[in-house]
Protein backbone atom coordinates (compact mmCIF):
# COMPACT_ATOMS: atom_id res chain seq x y z
CA UNK A 1 0.00 0.00 0.00
CA UNK A 2 1.01 3.25 -1.01
CA UNK A 3 2.32 5.35 2.01
CA UNK A 4 1.23 9.51 2.05
CA UNK A 5 3.18 12.22 4.02
CA UNK A 6 0.80 14.49 6.09
CA UNK A 7 0.95 17.28 8.95
CA UNK A 8 -1.31 16.42 12.37
CA UNK A 9 -1.04 19.32 14.76
CA UNK A 10 2.33 20.91 13.35
CA UNK A 11 4.17 17.09 13.33
CA UNK A 12 5.01 15.28 10.28
CA UNK A 13 3.92 11.78 9.64
CA UNK A 14 3.85 9.13 7.15
CA UNK A 15 0.82 6.92 7.28
CA UNK A 16 -0.67 4.38 4.35
CA UNK A 17 -3.49 5.90 1.87
CA UNK A 18 -6.48 5.71 2.77
CA UNK A 19 -6.29 6.52 6.80
CA UNK A 20 -9.18 7.88 7.90
CA UNK A 21 -9.03 11.07 10.50
CA UNK A 22 -10.89 8.39 13.16
CA UNK A 23 -7.27 6.49 12.84
CA UNK A 24 -5.40 9.23 13.19
CA UNK A 25 -7.45 10.53 16.38
CA UNK A 26 -7.99 8.60 18.71
CA UNK A 27 -9.83 10.07 21.35
CA UNK A 28 -11.11 13.11 19.68
CA UNK A 29 -14.43 14.33 21.41
CA UNK A 30 -17.48 13.28 19.56
CA UNK A 31 -18.56 16.16 16.98
CA UNK A 32 -15.28 18.71 17.30
CA UNK A 33 -14.56 20.08 14.97
CA UNK A 34 -11.16 18.92 12.75
CA UNK A 35 -9.79 21.64 10.39
CA UNK A 36 -7.96 20.28 6.92
CA UNK A 37 -6.10 22.26 5.04
CA UNK A 38 -5.51 21.26 1.29
CA UNK A 39 -1.94 20.34 -0.37
CA UNK A 40 0.14 23.13 -1.52
CA UNK A 41 -2.50 25.78 -0.27
CA UNK A 42 -0.08 27.62 2.00
CA UNK A 43 0.05 31.33 1.20
CA UNK A 44 3.64 32.55 0.60
CA UNK A 45 3.19 35.86 1.50
CA UNK A 46 5.76 36.27 5.23
CA UNK A 47 4.95 37.48 8.37
CA UNK A 48 7.00 38.67 10.80
CA UNK A 49 6.56 35.44 12.78
CA UNK A 50 9.63 32.24 12.95
CA UNK A 51 8.57 28.85 14.01
CA UNK A 52 11.97 27.38 16.08
CA UNK A 53 11.59 23.87 15.68
CA UNK A 54 13.96 22.42 19.16
CA UNK A 55 14.60 18.94 20.55
CA UNK A 56 12.19 19.74 23.16
CA UNK A 57 9.32 21.43 20.89
CA UNK A 58 8.69 24.46 18.32
CA UNK A 59 8.15 28.05 19.30
CA UNK A 60 7.05 30.76 17.63
CA UNK A 61 8.89 34.27 17.76
CA UNK A 62 7.78 37.69 16.54
CA UNK A 63 11.02 39.77 15.16
CA UNK A 64 10.97 43.09 16.20
CA UNK A 65 9.81 45.85 13.59
CA UNK A 66 13.11 46.94 11.58
CA UNK A 67 14.94 44.17 12.91
CA UNK A 68 16.67 41.52 11.46
CA UNK A 69 17.36 37.80 12.62
CA UNK A 70 20.95 37.71 13.36
CA UNK A 71 21.28 33.64 12.02
CA UNK A 72 20.02 32.46 8.52
CA UNK A 73 17.20 29.43 8.18
CA UNK A 74 20.08 27.13 7.23
CA UNK A 75 22.75 27.46 9.72
CA UNK A 76 21.24 26.22 13.35
CA UNK A 77 24.33 23.67 13.70
CA UNK A 78 25.93 25.94 16.55
CA UNK A 79 22.50 26.79 18.18
CA UNK A 80 22.54 24.62 21.14
CA UNK A 81 21.73 25.46 25.27
CA UNK A 82 25.06 26.26 26.00
CA UNK A 83 24.21 27.57 29.39
CA UNK A 84 20.56 27.69 30.92
CA UNK A 85 19.15 28.81 34.53
CA UNK A 86 16.12 30.33 36.26
CA UNK A 87 16.16 33.35 33.91
CA UNK A 88 16.94 32.65 30.81
CA UNK A 89 18.30 30.03 28.07
CA UNK A 90 21.33 31.01 26.21
CA UNK A 91 21.71 29.16 22.18
CA UNK A 92 24.83 29.71 20.61
CA UNK A 93 27.80 30.19 20.53
CA UNK A 94 27.93 31.71 17.20
CA UNK A 95 29.18 34.96 15.36
CA UNK A 96 27.28 37.93 14.79
CA UNK A 97 27.98 42.05 14.66
CA UNK A 98 27.16 44.61 17.00
CA UNK A 99 29.07 46.37 19.78
CA UNK A 100 28.57 45.13 23.50
CA UNK A 101 27.98 47.40 26.35
CA UNK A 102 28.96 46.55 29.60
CA UNK A 103 25.09 47.45 30.93
CA UNK A 104 22.01 45.68 32.96
CA UNK A 105 18.79 45.94 31.05
CA UNK A 106 15.43 44.94 32.44
CA UNK A 107 13.85 41.79 30.61
CA UNK A 108 10.21 40.52 30.39
CA UNK A 109 9.37 37.22 30.01
CA UNK A 110 9.34 36.29 26.62
CA UNK A 111 11.64 38.47 25.25
CA UNK A 112 14.47 37.15 23.09
CA UNK A 113 17.49 39.34 23.01
CA UNK A 114 21.10 38.98 21.21
CA UNK A 115 23.64 38.67 23.83
CA UNK A 116 27.54 37.42 24.10
CA UNK A 117 30.21 35.84 26.23
CA UNK A 118 32.87 37.53 27.39
CA UNK A 119 31.74 41.05 25.89
CA UNK A 120 32.73 39.57 22.36
CA UNK A 121 30.24 39.62 19.75
CA UNK A 122 32.28 36.38 18.41
CA UNK A 123 30.60 34.18 20.99
CA UNK A 124 27.27 35.66 20.42
CA UNK A 125 23.89 33.84 22.48
CA UNK A 126 20.37 33.98 21.12
CA UNK A 127 18.79 34.73 25.20
CA UNK A 128 15.76 33.84 25.82
CA UNK A 129 14.49 35.37 28.80
CA UNK A 130 12.15 33.07 31.19
CA UNK A 131 10.97 35.13 33.53
CA UNK A 132 11.45 39.14 34.35
CA UNK A 133 14.60 40.16 35.49
CA UNK A 134 17.64 42.53 35.17
CA UNK A 135 20.62 41.35 33.89
CA UNK A 136 24.09 42.11 31.74
CA UNK A 137 23.73 39.73 28.73
CA UNK A 138 26.39 41.36 26.97
CA UNK A 139 24.03 42.96 24.96
CA UNK A 140 23.82 46.10 22.69
CA UNK A 141 23.48 49.18 24.46
CA UNK A 142 20.12 49.28 23.49
CA UNK A 143 19.77 45.99 25.88
CA UNK A 144 19.48 43.92 22.20
CA UNK A 145 16.09 42.78 21.92
CA UNK A 146 15.42 41.11 18.46
CA UNK A 147 11.51 39.61 18.81
CA UNK A 148 9.48 37.68 21.98
CA UNK A 149 8.25 34.60 21.90
CA UNK A 150 4.28 34.49 21.12
CA UNK A 151 3.65 31.20 21.23
CA UNK A 152 5.62 28.00 23.19
CA UNK A 153 6.38 29.70 26.28
CA UNK A 154 6.18 26.72 28.10
CA UNK A 155 8.72 25.30 25.72
CA UNK A 156 11.54 27.44 27.52
CA UNK A 157 11.27 26.36 30.85
CA UNK A 158 11.88 22.58 29.07
CA UNK A 159 15.31 23.43 28.03
CA UNK A 160 18.28 21.69 29.34
CA UNK A 161 22.00 21.68 28.15
CA UNK A 162 22.07 19.75 25.16
CA UNK A 163 18.74 20.72 23.63
CA UNK A 164 18.88 22.50 20.39
CA UNK A 165 17.51 24.32 17.45
CA UNK A 166 16.95 22.15 14.84
CA UNK A 167 15.24 23.99 11.83
CA UNK A 168 14.32 27.69 11.68
CA UNK A 169 11.56 28.29 9.37
CA UNK A 170 9.11 31.63 7.99
CA UNK A 171 5.77 31.66 8.94
CA UNK A 172 3.79 32.50 6.33
CA UNK A 173 0.35 34.59 6.63
CA UNK A 174 -3.04 32.45 6.97
CA UNK A 175 -4.55 30.88 3.84
CA UNK A 176 -7.62 31.66 2.43
CA UNK A 177 -10.73 29.88 3.83
CA UNK A 178 -11.72 28.55 0.76
CA UNK A 179 -8.29 26.54 1.13
CA UNK A 180 -9.74 24.66 4.30
CA UNK A 181 -12.52 22.66 5.08
CA UNK A 182 -13.41 22.08 8.56
CA UNK A 183 -15.19 18.61 9.40
CA UNK A 184 -16.61 16.82 12.38
CA UNK A 185 -16.80 13.61 10.40
CA UNK A 186 -13.92 11.23 11.11
CA UNK A 187 -14.47 8.85 8.30
CA UNK A 188 -13.05 11.25 6.12
CA UNK A 189 -9.82 10.25 4.39
CA UNK A 190 -6.73 12.04 4.08
CA UNK A 191 -4.57 13.30 1.20
CA UNK A 192 -1.06 13.28 0.49
CA UNK A 193 0.15 16.80 1.75
CA UNK A 194 -2.58 17.50 3.33
CA UNK A 195 -2.58 19.86 7.02
CA UNK A 196 -4.58 18.37 10.13
CA UNK A 197 -5.18 20.49 13.01
CA UNK A 198 -7.38 18.59 15.49
CA UNK A 199 -6.69 20.52 19.24
CA UNK A 200 -6.29 23.80 20.41
CA UNK A 201 -3.68 23.52 23.45
CA UNK A 202 -3.57 26.74 25.99
CA UNK A 203 -1.21 26.94 28.80
CA UNK A 204 -2.92 28.61 32.04
CA UNK A 205 -1.26 32.63 32.36
CA UNK A 206 1.71 32.11 35.05
CA UNK A 207 1.94 28.27 34.84
CA UNK A 208 5.66 26.81 35.06
CA UNK A 209 6.15 23.39 34.99
CA UNK A 210 8.81 24.11 37.48
CA UNK A 211 5.90 24.79 40.82
CA UNK A 212 8.90 27.17 42.11
CA UNK A 213 8.30 29.35 39.02
CA UNK A 214 4.50 29.56 38.96
CA UNK A 215 3.00 33.01 39.20
CA UNK A 216 -0.18 33.50 40.73
CA UNK A 217 -0.93 37.13 39.45
CA UNK A 218 -3.79 35.93 37.86
CA UNK A 219 -4.84 32.75 39.89
CA UNK A 220 -8.76 33.15 40.28
CA UNK A 221 -9.61 34.57 36.31
CA UNK A 222 -7.11 31.35 35.04
CA UNK A 223 -9.12 29.27 37.46
CA UNK A 224 -12.49 30.26 35.66
CA UNK A 225 -11.18 29.22 32.35
CA UNK A 226 -9.93 26.22 33.23
CA UNK A 227 -13.50 25.44 34.80
CA UNK A 228 -14.84 26.32 31.66
CA UNK A 229 -12.67 24.27 29.58
CA UNK A 230 -12.67 21.25 32.04
CA UNK A 231 -14.17 18.63 29.71
CA UNK A 232 -12.02 19.96 26.85
CA UNK A 233 -14.57 21.45 24.40
CA UNK A 234 -14.71 25.06 23.50
CA UNK A 235 -18.30 25.99 21.96
CA UNK A 236 -18.26 28.79 19.92
CA UNK A 237 -20.99 31.14 20.52
CA UNK A 238 -19.89 34.04 18.04
CA UNK A 239 -16.82 34.35 15.64
CA UNK A 240 -15.24 37.58 14.06
CA UNK A 241 -12.30 38.50 12.35
CA UNK A 242 -10.21 38.99 15.67
CA UNK A 243 -11.22 36.22 17.65
CA UNK A 244 -13.90 33.15 18.60
CA UNK A 245 -15.83 33.29 21.95
CA UNK A 246 -17.60 30.77 24.51
CA UNK A 247 -20.25 31.65 26.49
CA UNK A 248 -21.62 28.41 27.31
CA UNK A 249 -22.09 28.94 31.17
CA UNK A 250 -23.63 32.34 30.70
CA UNK A 251 -22.34 35.22 32.77
CA UNK A 252 -20.30 34.99 35.38
CA UNK A 253 -18.18 36.74 37.58
CA UNK A 254 -14.40 37.49 36.77
CA UNK A 255 -12.13 39.86 38.39
CA UNK A 256 -9.87 41.99 36.61
CA UNK A 257 -6.41 40.78 37.42
CA UNK A 258 -4.16 41.24 34.03
CA UNK A 259 -5.27 43.72 31.67
CA UNK A 260 -2.39 43.41 28.41
CA UNK A 261 -2.63 43.70 24.45
CA UNK A 262 -4.77 40.86 22.80
CA UNK A 263 -2.06 39.72 20.75
CA UNK A 264 -2.55 36.68 18.21
CA UNK A 265 -3.19 33.58 20.24
CA UNK A 266 -3.73 35.20 23.68
CA UNK A 267 -7.21 33.88 25.66
CA UNK A 268 -8.91 35.69 27.96
CA UNK A 269 -12.13 36.53 30.20
CA UNK A 270 -14.74 39.42 29.65
CA UNK A 271 -14.89 40.62 33.39
CA UNK A 272 -18.06 43.18 32.19
CA UNK A 273 -21.05 43.38 30.40
CA UNK A 274 -23.48 41.04 29.70
CA UNK A 275 -20.87 39.23 28.16
CA UNK A 276 -19.11 38.59 31.68
CA UNK A 277 -17.18 35.29 31.90
CA UNK A 278 -17.20 34.68 28.01
CA UNK A 279 -13.55 33.14 26.86
CA UNK A 280 -11.94 34.42 24.04
CA UNK A 281 -9.38 33.50 21.90
CA UNK A 282 -7.97 36.11 19.68
CA UNK A 283 -6.56 35.20 15.75
CA UNK A 284 -4.75 38.56 15.48
CA UNK A 285 -3.85 41.87 17.31
CA UNK A 286 -6.22 43.73 18.91
CA UNK A 287 -5.43 46.65 21.42
CA UNK A 288 -5.90 46.00 25.44
CA UNK A 289 -9.63 46.90 26.77
CA UNK A 290 -10.34 47.17 30.75
CA UNK A 291 -12.95 44.41 30.35
CA UNK A 292 -10.41 41.81 29.43
CA UNK A 293 -8.39 39.79 31.68
CA UNK A 294 -5.48 37.65 30.03
CA UNK A 295 -5.66 34.09 31.53
CA UNK A 296 -3.59 32.43 28.69
CA UNK A 297 -1.72 31.65 25.47
CA UNK A 298 -2.63 29.37 22.21
CA UNK A 299 0.70 27.17 22.47
CA UNK A 300 -0.30 24.86 19.80
CA UNK A 301 -3.31 25.08 17.18
CA UNK A 302 -3.89 28.41 16.31
CA UNK A 303 -4.81 27.40 12.61
CA UNK A 304 -7.77 25.87 14.32
CA UNK A 305 -9.38 28.57 15.74
CA UNK A 306 -8.63 31.09 12.52
CA UNK A 307 -10.92 28.72 10.44
CA UNK A 308 -13.69 27.67 13.18
CA UNK A 309 -16.79 29.32 12.65
CA UNK A 310 -20.28 29.57 15.42
CA UNK A 311 -21.73 26.47 16.58
CA UNK A 312 -18.77 24.69 16.12
CA UNK A 313 -16.65 22.88 19.34
CA UNK A 314 -13.25 22.62 19.34
CA UNK A 315 -11.05 20.12 20.77
CA UNK A 316 -8.95 21.80 23.44
CA UNK A 317 -5.62 20.87 25.88
CA UNK A 318 -5.71 22.69 28.75
CA UNK A 319 -2.51 23.53 30.86
CA UNK A 320 -2.76 22.65 33.81
CA UNK A 321 -6.53 21.09 34.03
CA UNK A 322 -8.60 22.15 36.93
CA UNK A 323 -7.62 21.16 40.26
CA UNK A 324 -10.90 21.21 42.05
CA UNK A 325 -11.64 18.98 44.76
CA UNK A 326 -14.61 19.57 46.26
CA UNK A 327 -17.62 17.28 45.70
CA UNK A 328 -15.54 14.43 45.98
CA UNK A 329 -15.04 11.43 48.20
CA UNK A 330 -12.54 12.13 50.56
CA UNK A 331 -10.06 9.02 49.36
CA UNK A 332 -10.89 10.18 45.79
CA UNK A 333 -9.52 13.74 46.61
CA UNK A 334 -6.59 12.57 48.43
CA UNK A 335 -5.52 10.00 45.68
CA UNK A 336 -6.29 12.75 42.92
CA UNK A 337 -4.18 15.02 44.86
CA UNK A 338 -0.95 12.63 45.36
CA UNK A 339 -1.67 11.26 41.36
CA UNK A 340 -0.66 15.09 40.86
CA UNK A 341 2.51 15.02 43.10
CA UNK A 342 0.40 17.11 46.56
CA UNK A 343 0.77 16.75 49.44
CA UNK A 344 -2.61 16.36 51.29
CA UNK A 345 -3.86 17.48 54.97
CA UNK A 346 -7.48 16.83 55.96
CA UNK A 347 -9.78 17.32 58.57
CA UNK A 348 -10.62 13.88 59.41
CA UNK A 349 -9.64 10.33 58.45
CA UNK A 350 -13.23 8.50 57.54
CA UNK A 351 -12.19 8.21 53.82
CA UNK A 352 -14.74 7.04 53.26
CA UNK A 353 -17.76 8.74 54.22
CA UNK A 354 -16.84 12.19 53.80
CA UNK A 355 -17.73 14.58 50.99
CA UNK A 356 -14.47 17.65 50.36
CA UNK A 357 -16.89 20.84 50.65
CA UNK A 358 -14.08 23.43 50.44
CA UNK A 359 -9.98 23.41 49.80
CA UNK A 360 -6.96 25.59 50.65
CA UNK A 361 -5.63 26.87 49.00
CA UNK A 362 -8.62 27.87 46.41
CA UNK A 363 -6.80 28.16 42.98
CA UNK A 364 -5.35 25.73 40.49
CA UNK A 365 -2.13 27.93 40.22
CA UNK A 366 -2.00 28.54 43.90
CA UNK A 367 -2.26 24.83 44.75
CA UNK A 368 0.30 23.42 42.50
CA UNK A 369 2.61 26.42 43.52
CA UNK A 370 2.37 25.54 47.50
CA UNK A 371 2.56 21.96 46.17
CA UNK A 372 -0.01 21.30 48.77
CA UNK A 373 -3.39 20.94 49.53
CA UNK A 374 -5.81 21.28 52.55
CA UNK A 375 -8.96 19.42 52.21
CA UNK A 376 -12.44 20.12 54.81
CA UNK A 377 -15.00 17.86 54.72
CA UNK A 378 -18.66 17.02 55.85
CA UNK A 379 -20.16 13.42 56.62
CA UNK A 380 -22.10 12.19 53.83
CA UNK A 381 -24.96 11.67 56.30
CA UNK A 382 -25.45 15.26 56.04
CA UNK A 383 -24.96 15.72 52.45
CA UNK A 384 -28.50 16.21 50.70
CA UNK A 385 -28.61 14.63 47.02
CA UNK A 386 -30.95 16.35 44.39
CA UNK A 387 -31.65 16.37 41.20
CA UNK A 388 -32.50 19.32 38.78
CA UNK A 389 -34.96 19.36 35.71
CA UNK A 390 -33.03 21.25 32.52
CA UNK A 391 -35.22 20.10 30.34
CA UNK A 392 -38.56 22.00 31.81
CA UNK A 393 -37.23 24.30 34.11
CA UNK A 394 -33.75 25.77 32.52
CA UNK A 395 -33.85 29.46 33.54
CA UNK A 396 -35.09 28.49 36.99
CA UNK A 397 -32.57 25.80 37.52
CA UNK A 398 -29.72 27.85 36.31
CA UNK A 399 -30.80 30.52 38.92
CA UNK A 400 -31.43 28.38 41.32
CA UNK A 401 -27.38 26.83 40.44
CA UNK A 402 -25.94 30.17 40.69
CA UNK A 403 -27.25 30.71 44.17
CA UNK A 404 -26.36 28.54 45.60
CA UNK A 405 -23.24 27.58 44.62
CA UNK A 406 -23.95 24.19 42.09
CA UNK A 407 -23.15 26.04 38.62
CA UNK A 408 -19.19 26.10 40.29
CA UNK A 409 -19.04 23.63 42.49
CA UNK A 410 -20.33 20.29 42.71
CA UNK A 411 -21.77 20.84 46.49
CA UNK A 412 -23.26 23.72 47.13
CA UNK A 413 -25.21 25.56 49.98
CA UNK A 414 -28.78 26.88 51.24
CA UNK A 415 -30.24 28.37 54.36
CA UNK A 416 -32.26 26.13 56.15
CA UNK A 417 -35.51 28.71 57.43
CA UNK A 418 -37.99 26.15 58.80
CA UNK A 419 -40.16 22.97 59.16
CA UNK A 420 -43.93 23.75 59.03
CA UNK A 421 -45.73 21.51 61.08
CA UNK A 422 -43.31 18.46 59.83
CA UNK A 423 -44.65 18.91 56.49
CA UNK A 424 -42.98 21.46 54.30
CA UNK A 425 -39.12 22.34 54.68
CA UNK A 426 -38.47 25.52 53.89
CA UNK A 427 -34.94 27.12 52.64
CA UNK A 428 -33.21 31.13 51.81
CA UNK A 429 -30.94 31.73 49.46
CA UNK A 430 -29.78 34.89 49.19
CA UNK A 431 -30.82 35.57 45.56
CA UNK A 432 -28.88 39.31 43.99
CA UNK A 433 -31.80 42.13 43.75
CA UNK A 434 -32.79 42.50 40.80
CA UNK A 435 -33.09 39.06 39.81
CA UNK A 436 -35.81 37.96 37.69
CA UNK A 437 -37.31 34.61 38.46
CA UNK A 438 -40.12 33.95 35.62
CA UNK A 439 -43.55 31.48 35.99
CA UNK A 440 -41.50 28.17 34.53
CA UNK A 441 -42.78 24.51 35.04
CA UNK A 442 -45.57 25.21 37.40
CA UNK A 443 -47.79 22.41 38.44
CA UNK A 444 -51.57 22.10 38.11
CA UNK A 445 -51.78 19.45 40.67
CA UNK A 446 -50.22 18.39 43.25
CA UNK A 447 -46.39 17.83 42.84
CA UNK A 448 -45.19 14.94 44.37
CA UNK A 449 -43.46 15.08 48.06
CA UNK A 450 -39.93 14.87 46.94
CA UNK A 451 -40.72 17.89 44.14
CA UNK A 452 -38.22 20.94 44.79
CA UNK A 453 -39.44 24.05 43.95
CA UNK A 454 -38.89 27.43 43.59
CA UNK A 455 -41.36 30.72 44.54
CA UNK A 456 -41.48 32.72 41.28
CA UNK A 457 -41.63 36.60 41.06
CA UNK A 458 -45.86 36.30 41.52
CA UNK A 459 -45.21 35.94 44.92
CA UNK A 460 -44.16 38.51 47.73
CA UNK A 461 -42.06 35.53 48.69
CA UNK A 462 -40.28 34.95 45.51
CA UNK A 463 -36.78 33.16 45.49
CA UNK A 464 -37.85 30.83 48.28
CA UNK A 465 -36.97 26.99 47.70
CA UNK A 466 -39.17 24.52 49.35
CA UNK A 467 -39.90 20.74 49.34
CA UNK A 468 -42.85 18.90 50.84
CA UNK A 469 -43.22 15.84 52.43
CA UNK A 470 -46.95 15.60 52.26
CA UNK A 471 -48.93 16.19 49.29
CA UNK A 472 -51.27 19.47 48.85
CA UNK A 473 -54.34 19.81 46.28
CA UNK A 474 -53.61 23.65 46.81
CA UNK A 475 -50.05 24.58 47.65
CA UNK A 476 -46.89 24.05 46.12
CA UNK A 477 -43.69 22.57 48.19
CA UNK A 478 -42.70 26.48 48.71
CA UNK A 479 -46.51 26.97 50.46
CA UNK A 480 -47.13 29.29 47.79
CA UNK A 481 -50.04 28.70 44.90
CA UNK A 482 -48.93 26.38 41.99
CA UNK A 483 -48.62 29.08 39.71
CA UNK A 484 -46.09 31.06 41.60
CA UNK A 485 -44.40 27.72 42.05
CA UNK A 486 -41.31 26.68 39.82
CA UNK A 487 -40.85 23.09 39.72
CA UNK A 488 -36.68 22.43 39.60
CA UNK A 489 -35.82 19.28 40.48
CA UNK A 490 -36.22 16.45 43.13
CA UNK A 491 -34.79 15.81 46.40
CA UNK A 492 -32.91 11.93 46.43
CA UNK A 493 -32.68 11.98 50.14
CA UNK A 494 -35.64 12.64 52.02
CA UNK A 495 -34.65 10.94 54.73
CA UNK A 496 -32.11 12.92 55.97
CA UNK A 497 -34.42 16.15 56.12
CA UNK A 498 -35.97 15.79 59.40
CA UNK A 499 -32.09 15.68 60.96
CA UNK A 500 -31.75 19.68 59.80
CA UNK A 501 -31.88 22.46 61.94
CA UNK A 502 -33.49 25.48 61.58
CA UNK A 503 -31.17 28.66 60.88
CA UNK A 504 -28.09 26.06 60.13
CA UNK A 505 -26.36 25.79 56.26
CA UNK A 506 -27.65 22.61 54.51
CA UNK A 507 -25.29 20.96 52.30
CA UNK A 508 -26.26 19.96 48.75
CA UNK A 509 -25.06 17.93 45.95
CA UNK A 510 -26.32 17.86 42.48
CA UNK A 511 -26.51 14.30 41.09
CA UNK A 512 -26.38 14.37 37.19
CA UNK A 513 -28.40 11.23 35.05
Amino acid sequence: MTDIRIIVNGETRTVPAGTTLSALLPGHPAGATVVLLKPGSVSKEKTSHLRLKTTAGDIVIEVAKGVSFPIAEDSVESLRVHFEDKNAAAFGPFAADFVPAVEEHRYARGDVCLGCGGYDAKTAYLMFCRTEHKADHGAAKDGGVIGRVIFGLGIMNRWKNGDRITKIEQVFSSVDASDAEAVTDLSHEVEDGMQIFSTLTITAEGYRENHEEISTHAAESVDHMLFRLRDRTFDIDRSASTYIRDHAEGKLYVPQELQKPRREGVVTARTAGKGSGAIYIYTSDVQSNKAHTRVGNVTNGIELAKFAEPKQKLAVNVVPPLLDLRGLLLKDAVAEAKARGLRVMADNRDVEGRIVIDQKPSYTLEVLKEGKVSLYTVSLDDIIDIRLDYENAPRSVDLYRRVTGLKRYPVGTMPFLFNVDDEMYLFKPEFAKGVNIIPENCPTEAPATDALALSNDSRPAKGMVGVRVVKNDEFGPTGEPFGGTNIIGTVLDMDKLEKMKEGNIVHIREVKE
